[in-house]
This record gives structure tokens, sequence and C-alpha cells, in this order.
């Protein structure tokens, strides 16, 4: 597992460039089938110049077969190279997608660990990028696009036939041109001002479902549905101008379609009859016009999305590169004994406001320490500290004495527990889940969920072990999941388990599972570092350390420490703690 995670990401590494150089050839093979079908495009034409001024005059019937059968296999030829264009640019944007959607998720994830400056991350999610640069590729936009630089052939085949017929449609290709970015001018604000509104009524949406309990209590749904209606509301007002000045806009472009077509066909019948050209060269004229003028629409309004997909595909290689260290593999360290030490570590908040400042701290292998203080004092933010979830701004956080952002992931995830506040199973199966998405050992799973005291919570599920999870589907219960959470922190061979709040959710024997399990823990010589503001869990650990704004201003046995809070700022909390009182 550890091997093939490393050739992944060794290969993440470089997938940027394997990618960028890979896509040269299939651009020179694109290009290639666009000359092919372009040319094949000019079949109609001359078919219906060779039935104008051959067949019909001549009468033979042979000549007609011939002509004909010739001009079906050209087509043909041309919508097997068609089909064939349009599978390649499908396949070619699967393959950009599948090879660099691991890199863009790992360097994601470094972007949300500290680890990756990119200042392209607040612009879209890179995955967001990734699927936009995929649905270019693979739409019908792009062969648009790469048919309008052979606008100017079937342009010269009009001026062969006679100049007049040339210059007649350059000037409705430049009139439909000026049209089409005028038309993308007009609603280009509009269609933006339409988004806005549209993402604020789902972030309405999103936040009203993700606190349903609140906003039934509080009776909030009908105020909420109002904010919502009105953004959306909004943002149709907007929608609807911007498709009134659209459709005068498209309007307007076929009636200069039809318009142009009508002056080939009058000027070449004009022409025809003045012995100037034939009539198949009227013919032929008028079709290589109208297909001159075809992708010229389509081109502009997929000119919008080149852009888009240019700028997502530029985020996405700033994002990969900036992340190349991130993703190169460092080397693997020798199984810890759990000794943390905690040198000077701060961070801070967006706005520069410390979260924590300063923090030193060193703990044995083996040893607990309970850390209590007030809301925003930084306990969490130092909890994701320790695992390597954030990176500090200053100070470092060892393992052993490495810096645990050096440490690899898949040792991470061996030997480093973590249940956060806010508890995510992550769907699968039970089973998968306690395992860590790691080949599950069943022996390891059952000792995880006995020591965790869920093992006959997890047998009593539908299919046990091999229990689906999916947004909490079968455990509905916030202690149910945290206790499965917990489970998935000791699982295996963890040296170091982070506690974050872990019986928040708990009921009394969930509760009493977990200090069972604290103290199996201690015996095993586990490294234990919780947040907690319960008497019982304080005192089971070796030390307390008491946070305040950020910084740790007391460290020392439990019961020493819980006295002197209580003689300086006695809460009936730290009182009912035992052996705090005086």
């Amino acid at each position: 597992m550890a091997d093939d995670e490393k050739n992944g990401r060794k290969a993440g590494a470089a997938a940027l460039k394997r990618v960028s150089a890979e896509l040269k050839p299939a651009i020179g093979l694109l290009a290639v089938f666009s000359v092919a079908i372009n040319l094949l495009l000019l079949v109609p034409s001359l078919y219906m110049m060779q039935i104008y001024d051959r067949v019909l005059r001549s009468g033979v019937v042979e000549t007609l077969i011939y002509v004909t059968l010739i001009a079906a296999a050209a087509i043909a030829v041309y919508a097997a190279l068609e089909a064939l264009r349009l599978r390649v640019l499908s396949r070619i944007g699967e393959w950009i997608e599948d090879t660099l959607f691991e890199p863009v998720f790992a360097a994601a994830m470094g972007a949300e660990r500290g680890l990756v400056k990119h200042s392209g991350a607040q612009e879209g999610t890179p995955f967001n990028d990734l699927r936009t640069v995929r649905q270019f590729l693979s739409g019908p936009t792009l062969p648009s696009l790469c048919d309008v630089p052979w606008m100017p052939l079937f342009l010269l085949g009009c001026t062969l036939i006679h100049p007049y017929l040339g210059l007649l449609g350059l000037v409705f290709s430049i009139l439909i041109v000026g049209l089409a970015l005028l038309n993308d001018r007009v609603t280009k604000p509009a269609t933006e001002r339409v988004s806005k509104g549209q993402q604020d009524a789902q972030r309405v949406l999103a936040e009203a479902a993700r606190n349903v309990d609140t906003v039934s209590a509080m009776g909030l749904g009908r105020p909420l549905a109002k904010k919502a209606s009105r953004a959306n509301s909004a943002a149709t007002a907007i929608l609807a101008d911007a498709t009134d000045s659209g459709t005068l806009m498209i309007g307007a472009g076929k009636f200069l379609r039809v318009v142009a077509q009508i002056a080939t066909l009058a000027l070449g019948a004009w022409l025809s009859l003045g012995g100037h050209i034939t009539p198949g060269g009227m013919i032929a004229s008028s079709i290589l016009l109208s297909r001159a003028l075809a992708p010229l629409d389509q081109a502009i309004a997929a000119w919008r999305g080149l852009q888009q997909s240019r700028l997502a595909w530029r985020r996405i290689s700033e994002l990969l590169s900036a992340s190349e260290a991130l993703i190169d593999e460092p080397m693997a360290l020798p199984a810890p004994d759990g000794r943390l030490t905690l040198d000077g570590v701060s961070v801070f908040a967006p706005g520069g406001k410390p979260i924590l400042a300063g923090v030193s701290l060193s703990v044995r292998a083996g040893e607990s320490v309970a850390f209590i203080g007030p809301s925003g004092s930084g306990k969490s933010t130092l909890c994701r500290t320790i695992v390597g979830s954030r990176q500090p701004a200053r100070g470092a956080v060892r393992l052993d004495g490495g810096d645990i952002m050096l440490w690899r992931d898949d040792q991470r995830r061996r030997y480093v527990g973590y249940l956060a506040q806010g508890t995510e199973l992550f769907s699968g199966r039970v089973r998968d889940v306690i395992a860590r998405f790691d080949e599950p050992d069943d022996a390891a799973v059952v000792e995880a969920a006995k020591l965790a005291g869920c093992h006959d919570l997890i047998l009593s599920l539908p299919q046990g072990y091999d229990t689906m999870l999916a947004n909490g589907g079968a455990m509905p219960s916030g202690g149910q999941r945290q206790r499965v959470a917990l489970a998935r922190a000791v699982y295996g061979e963890t040296r170091v388990v982070v506690l974050d709040e872990p019986n928040a959710s708990l009921d009394g024997e969930g509760e009493r599972a977990l200090v069972d399990c604290l103290n199996v823990l201690k015996m095993r010589g586990v490294t234990v570092i919780m947040v907690t503001h319960k008497p019982a869990l304080a005192q089971l650990a070796d030390r307390v350390a008491v946070m305040q704004n950020g910084q740790l201003v007391k460290l020392g046995p439990p019961t020493e420490v819980l006295r002197e809070l209580v003689a300086v700022a006695p809460s009936p909390e730290v009182r009912s703690m035992p052996g705090a009182a005086r």
C-alpha cells in the first residue's frame, strides 16, 4: 500500500508536465482532422457545380451516378472523421481529468492545510476548474473554434468563382461577427449578475439544509424562503432582460444569414445571366458562403468558454506547480514512540489575529495531556496543528523529533489517530471507515470497535460491519457516529491519539466506554492529547494544560492545576472535578 501511494504521488508530481507534453501530438492530430473535414465540406459545392454544369448539359446518366457515388463516399468519410474527432476530444478530456484528479486533490488538501500558497484558490475550486477544462474539450464548442480558421478557405472558393461573390461574403462575415460581439458585450455583465444572484439563493438554501433543526425549531423556514426567493427573483429578472436583448441579437443574426443567402443567389444569378459564371457556380457559391458563415456565431459563443477554460487551466497549473514540493514523497521515518514537542507554535487568523501565540510543550511517549480553557482559546486549532492538518505560521510540531508536516501521509494514517470536534465518518462500509480506508484487518477493526465500546452497536446494524454509511445513514445519532469515529482514531498501530471534545455527544454508557478506552490506551503507552470540559476526563490525564487567548498559561498535575483554577475563578464545573475541592 505504501509503495503504491509513493509511486502514485511521484507520478502526480510530473503529471502536469506529462499532460502538457502529450497534448502536443494530440493537438497536431486534431489539426489534421480539421484540415480533412473542412476540405471534404467543399464536396457539396463541387457536386452541385458538376450537376449543373456537366450532368444537366450532357444528359449522361452514368456521369450522374458516378458523381453521386463519389460525393456520397466523400461525405461518409467526412462524417466518420467528424465522429472520430469528437470521440478523440472526449477521450482527451477524460484522460486529463483522470490523470490530474489525484494530484489536484493532494494539492487542494495541501492548500487547505496551509502547505501550498495559491492565490487562485478563491477564484474557483480546483475540481470545478478541472471539470471546466474537461467539458470544454468534450463539448461541441471546441470543434466550432477549430473550424473558424477555415472560413477564409470557403470565402476563397467564392472569390475563385467570382470576386464579387467573395467580397459579398466578406461583408456579411464582418456584419455577423460584429453582431455576435455586440451580443456578447450586452449579455456578459447580465450573465455574471445572474450567476451571483443564483449563488446567493443557493447559499441560503444550503445553510438552511445544514441547520434544518434550528430552522424548524425557530420557524425560520418562511423568512429564509423569502430571502432566497428575493435573490432568485432578482437574478431571474436580470436573466429575462438579458434574454430579451439576446433574442433580438439572435433574430438579427438569423436575418443576416438568410439575407446573405438570398443576396448571394441574386448576385450569382445576375452574374450568370451576364455570362460571368455558370449556374453551377451560382449554387456552389451559395453553399460555400453558408458554410463560411455557419461557425461564426458558434465560435463567438464558444469564445467565452475558451477563456474560462484557459483561466481554469492556468489556475490548475499554478496550483500543481506551487505544490510540487508537497507532492514529492518524503522519506519514510521509523515507527514513532509517540513523543510530541511543540516548539513556539503560532497560528494566525486570515485577518492577522493570533489563534495560537508561541505555544511550547513537550509530551513524553505514553503520556496523556488534557487541554482546558474557554471557548475561542485555541484548543481545537492546537489539535489540528498537532495532527498536521494546519501549517503553523511560526514554530513546529515534532513527532519523535521529526516535523509532523514532513511525515508521509501513509505513516500519519498508520500511527496518528484524530477525533475532530465535528464528527465526519465519510461514506463507505463501517469496516472501511474504521480501517481508515486501507485494506481492513478484520481482527484489528473489531478490536478497535470493542475498545471504543461500539462493537455491539455495529453488530445491531442491518449488515453489521459491512453496513454502508452515507451522510449519517445507518447512524443518525451523533453519539453513535462519535463512537465509530473513536474506533477509527484508535485503530491499528496508532501511537498518538488526539481527541477534541470526544464526549460531546455521548450518553452515560458512551462516556463510560470512553473512560475505559482512555485507560487501555494509557496501559498500552499511547500518547493522548484531548480537549475537554468534562471533570472526569481531565482528571484521567497525567497533566492538565490551560489555554487562554491562544497561549498556554498553566500546566501541571490535574489536582494542582484544578485547585488553582478554583481559587482564582471558581466555577461549578471546575469545583465538581474530583480532587479539585480545597
